[in-house]
């Protein structure tokens, strides 16, 4: 029911020009948006879906790594190498000679490139 039924009928002819025009308006701009949201959550799953999966593809990469172990040293007085998947952060146990010990992977380059 149009807002100006409610009208006593007396009012110039341009009120009811206006009050048609503004329901028009409203009408059309509801039509877009209706039609819109459709598009929108497309749009809006897509990313999600992509975010997730480079997410997931990034956190499973398997590429080596290599950790030097500070304060242990090889046989010949070498720098004790680590080469695994794990990322930094991870802590592992190693026997470096003395009995097994604690190591935190980082990633922090060294002064002599490891």
């Amino acid at each position: 029911m149009p807002p100006y039924t409610a009208l006593s009928g007396a009012e110039p002819h341009w009120v009811r020009a206006a009050l048609d025009e503004h329901l028009d308006v409203t009408e059309i701009a509801v039509t877009i948006f209706r039609d819109a949201v459709p598009e929108f959550a497309g749009g809006l799953a897509v990313v999600i879906v992509l975010a997730v999966v480079g997410w997931y593809v990034k956190r499973r990469r398997n590429t080596l790594r290599q950790y030097t172990l500070l304060n242990s040293v090889d046989a010949d007085g070498n720098p004790v190498l680590h080469v695994t998947t794990r990322r930094p952060g991870t802590v592992v146990t190693r026997d470096v000679g003395r009995g097994p010990e604690r190591f935190e992977l980082t990633d922090v380059e060294l002064p002599d490139g490891t």
